[in-house]
């Protein structure tokens, strides 16, 4: 009777395990349903608005690694820039590693120098601060970022990021909004870029990582950057912004469209400005040029 009893038991358990697991495994898929609802309108968008194949849009923000990014893309209005610590660039080990790479890739960045007028220094001191010369490259989706961020534009999705985000951690909410509408018109124009680049180079957009603000690659560049200044540096007939030929020919023919020259370097006020055009920081600028300054000693 005993073991009649405690088999009883047993079987009532499992019962509730594989009841409770069906639950789960039923949430779950209803959750990752709602998550692709909520580009529904974006993907009509695309598809009525800037002419992408019906067809190509849907088989897309189908695929299983497609899903709002409340994570990566909350990041974008908590983040204070002035706490990240940009001293770290500029130690005797980050600069052994940036004079490593000059030494590594110098065939390249020579090739660069003498074509864009660029010095290689400053290339690698970008490379440092972005990705630490290629190896910390961002674990967010850039697709899935630059979806999420251009839905924001709709006030239902609007809220239920702002109500994600810890309190402790947030900007004002009307910080918050202006923001998050800023951000979605920008986000809308970068995804049709990112689409328009990875059909050109015949990549699927929903596997490539980088930042949580849309950037990808070792010289951190946002799509609309890489279809205007994208450079095959290799000549294999791609833009693969994650080998270092192009990635050190796209960052040097960006730094020459906005006025880098030979002898850039030594005038430090026109130096500072160019960088600003790579990344909006004069915390960010003055640590390249100042990596720059080092490896040049």
């Amino acid at each position: 009777m005993r073991l009649l009893s405690n088999f009883c038991q047993l079987r009532k358990i499992c019962i509730l395990f594989l009841g409770l697991s069906f639950l789960i495994s039923f949430e779950s898929e209803a959750l990752s349903q709602s998550q692709k609802n909520v580009f529904l309108v974006l993907q009509k968008k695309l598809i009525e608005e800037e002419d992408f194949d019906k067809r190509f849009i849907n088989k897309i923000y189908n695929r299983p690694k497609v899903f709002f990014d409340k994570n990566s893309v909350s990041g974008y209005f908590r983040h204070n820039e002035a706490k990240l610590n940009y001293g770290q660039f500029t130690t005797t080990r980050s600069i052994k590693k940036a004079k490593s790479y000059l030494s590594k890739y110098s065939n390249l960045l020579k090739k660069a120098q003498t074509r864009y007028g660029v010095d290689k220094e400053i290339i690698t001191a970008i490379f440092l601060v972005e990705t630490y010369l290629g190896k910390i490259l961002g674990n967010s989706y850039v697709f899935n970022t630059l979806s999420t961020m251009a839905v924001l534009s709709e006030k239902k999705t609007r809220d239920f990021l702002w109500d994600e985000i810890p309190k402790s951690k947030r900007i004002s909410r009307k910080r918050f909004k202006k923001k998050a509408a800023d951000k979605s018109r920008w986000a809308y124009k970068e995804l049709k870029k990112f689409l328009q680049y990875s059909q050109k180079e015949g990549i699927d957009p929903t596997v490539i990582k980088g930042s949580y603000a849309g950037a990808f690659g070792i010289c951190q560049f946002i799509p609309s950057s890489v279809v205007r200044f994208g450079q095959d540096g290799n000549k294999d007939g791609r833009i693969n912004l994650f080998d270092h030929s192009d990635a050190i020919a796209s960052t040097a023919a960006y730094l020459k469209h906005f006025g880098w020259k030979p002898m850039t370097l030594k005038k430090k006020t026109k130096a500072h400005k160019v960088v600003l055009h790579y990344n909006y920081s004069n915390y960010y600028a003055r640590t390249v040029l100042k990596v720059a300054d080092l490896l040049k000693k």
